[in-house]
């Protein structure tokens, strides 16, 4: 009778869990009335490109950004033999266009993302070059919990998200009867578990932009510590003063601009 009642309270839960592992994955944040820029991330063209559109057409940002993928296998041998296939950016340009989209207003960044993680570092970086504020990011909707936690994470606390779910087909709360939709749901809880579990402790505000720069100033002022150290007896001497002289930058060289110089990269 004890095994019964242990099967049933299984199958209980199992039957509340399994419907919820589907609906956990989709997320609609609240749009904002502005944006600085509606980003699409790579992967399906047609649904997100769909949906990005719409969002432009309503004016809540003016521009769209989108990132590249890295080339498909095989894609080296035949433009070595001269065919030239177009990639999924140049697909999803074209099809944004056709929606309404004029070209001054899209905006593809060139380092190719090889994960979503690398993606969300290079959509940082840009972001944090060019002093963004607020981004609506279009994915399919299976993909939107773990994008926003990732997404999210490299952009940092200073810029404001907010995730779009792309009108695709996904099942949901019955995503065990659909083979892509189970497929899709249990992929993206193992990729959830492997970024809660260590990948994002990897991911830095800004894409890693903002550590770098403050190490470089912390190791600037270390080294102007040092040497006001040895070349200083007294604050009033006058090799103090050739000290503090010496410690600032020539006038005729222009001022470095590290985050701008790597945003011009991405």
């Amino acid at each position: 009778m004890r095994r019964v009642v242990v099967l049933v309270l299984a199958l209980v839960v199992a039957g509340a869990l399994v419907p919820a592992a589907g609906r956990f994955l989709v997320v609609a944040d609240p749009l904002p009335r502005r944006a600085d820029a509606i980003v699409v991330l790579a992967g399906s063209v047609r649904d997100r490109a769909v949906e990005a559109a719409r969002l432009f057409q309503t004016g809540i940002a003016p521009r769209v950004v989108i990132t590249r993928e890295p080339l498909p296998t095989g894609e080296t041998a035949l433009r070595a033999a001269g065919v030239e296939l177009p990639e999924s950016d140049e697909l999803l340009r074209r099809a944004l266009g056709g929606l309404g989209v004029p070209p001054s207003a899209i905006v593809t960044l060139r380092r190719r993302a090889h994960s979503t993680a690398s993606e969300a570092r290079t959509i940082a970086r840009w972001a944090c070059a060019h002093g963004i504020r607020s981004l609506v990011v279009v994915t399919s909707p299976s993909h939107t919990r773990r994008a926003r936690l990732v997404v999210g994470r490299a952009l940092g606390p200073t810029i404001a998200l907010a995730m779009r779910p792309s009108r695709a087909r996904f099942g949901g709360a019955r995503w065990y009867a659909v083979r892509r939709d189970a497929k899709l749901v249990l992929s993206e809880w193992q990729k959830l578990a492997y970024h809660w579990l260590g990948e994002r402790w990897q991911i830095r505000p800004c894409g890693g932009l903002g550590r770098r720069t403050t190490s470089a100033g912390a190791a600037g002022r270390s080294q102007a510590e040092v040497a006001t150290a040895v070349f200083t007896s007294a604050a009033s001497s006058p090799l103090a003063c050739i000290s503090r002289t010496m410690s600032q930058p020539p006038m005729n060289l222009p001022p470095t601009n590290t985050c701008g110089m790597v945003g011009h990269l991405v």
